[in-house]
């Protein structure tokens, strides 16, 4: 096989549209060949789970060229870039229908959640949580009837920028996410990096979003029993020790808790609407990884098909095995356990 240049990564803070990198037709034939011979397991099922699970990183691991592995490589890192994106990669021969429901098809083939598996499990681990989605680690991402206009995974509206589980301590929280195209025809993924944000803001609009005085929502996606539950005081844009720009922001469900915060956030909002995001439209066979406090993302609206799948990764499950006295092989957590640890 010819050697391919490693990819120019330019400063990972000013990333203004993710590095792509397509795989080669007959990578992704054979590696469709040998993902349609798995099965997707009942993933309650833990030792099937961790089966599927080492067979899909095994495949990754035989046909993503080294190129390919060295931009993972990179982006892992606690300092790589925010997000990366691979086209052309494997799709399920026999794709089923998009499911209305929101839920997997019990007969689609497991040619998709093995790419997925491959590529986070190379580095990370899945992290799901038991109240949104009943826990699945891969989860699907589709308009739902009756919820089109809500700013959620399941609608159709503009959905604001916004990081995912913001009400959740950081600690408990994803490290990135990676969507996959099943089907998409006309929905963008809009991505802001903080380096973006925050070279943009003007000073002292940066040193009131660095202040833990604001509050984030959980959101419509999960099912919390009880009144409405919040963060702890926390800020939204801020630089970390090695002088990275982190971000995390829950859209329109930040709730300011002092004046200052109140008037530095519609700064923030409007600050965000002047920026210019990558706009990626994630077709069949492209993934798109993101860090989750690198990067605001959001979606354009759209009315056609879309049928997109996610997973949120994390580079150790055992700070959330602890605090919840899971199973030490647990991939699944339950989010008002976690508020409470």
């Amino acid at each position: 096989m010819a050697t391919v240049p490693s990819l120019p990564i330019p400063y990972p803070d000013q990333l203004a549209q993710p590095p792509s990198l397509r795989l080669p037709d007959h990578n992704r034939e054979a590696w469709t060949r040998d993902a349609a011979a798995l099965r997707f397991p009942d993933f309650q099922d833990l030792s099937a789970w961790n089966i599927f699970r080492d067979a899909s990183v095994h495949l990754a691991l035989r046909y993503l060229p080294e190129h390919f592995a060295e931009a993972l490589d990179e982006f892992f890192v606690p300092t790589g870039i925010p997000a990366l994106m691979f086209e052309n990669l494997p799709v399920d021969p026999e794709l089923s229908p998009i499911p209305a429901d929101g839920l997997r098809p019990s007969n689609k083939q497991a040619v998709s959640e093995a790419v997925i598996c491959g590529l986070v499990g190379m580095h990370g681990e899945i992290l799901s949580y038991l109240n949104e989605k009943f826990g699945a680690p891969i989860q699907e991402v589709v308009p739902i009837q009756g919820m089109e206009r809500i700013q959620s995974n399941a609608g159709r509206v503009q959905f604001g920028f916004h990081s995912d589980n913001a009400f959740l301590p950081r600690r408990f929280r994803q490290n990135g996410i990676l969507l996959y195209g099943l089907r998409n025809q006309d929905a963008a993924t809009l991505v802001l990096t903080a380096g973006q944000i925050i070279e943009a803001a003007p000073a002292d609009l940066a040193a009131s979003l660095a202040k833990p005085i604001y509050r984030h929502a959980c959101p419509a996606s999960f099912s919390l029993l009880g009144s409405a539950v919040f963060s702890a005081p926390c800020p939204i844009l801020w630089r970390d020790e090695l002088g990275l720009a982190r971000v995390s922001a829950a859209s329109s469900s930040i709730e300011p808790l002092t004046p200052e915060a109140g008037e530095a956030l519609n700064r923030f909002r409007a600050l965000l609407m002047s920026l210019e995001p990558a706009r990626v439209v994630v077709r069949p066979g492209t993934a798109l990884l993101f860090k989750d406090d690198r990067v605001l993302h959001g979606r354009d609206s759209f009315t056609g098909s879309r049928w997109l799948q996610r997973a949120y990764f994390t580079d150790s499950l055992d700070p959330l095995r602890k605090a919840t006295r899971s199973d030490p092989e647990a991939f699944a957590f339950d989010a008002s356990a976690l508020l409470c640890a």
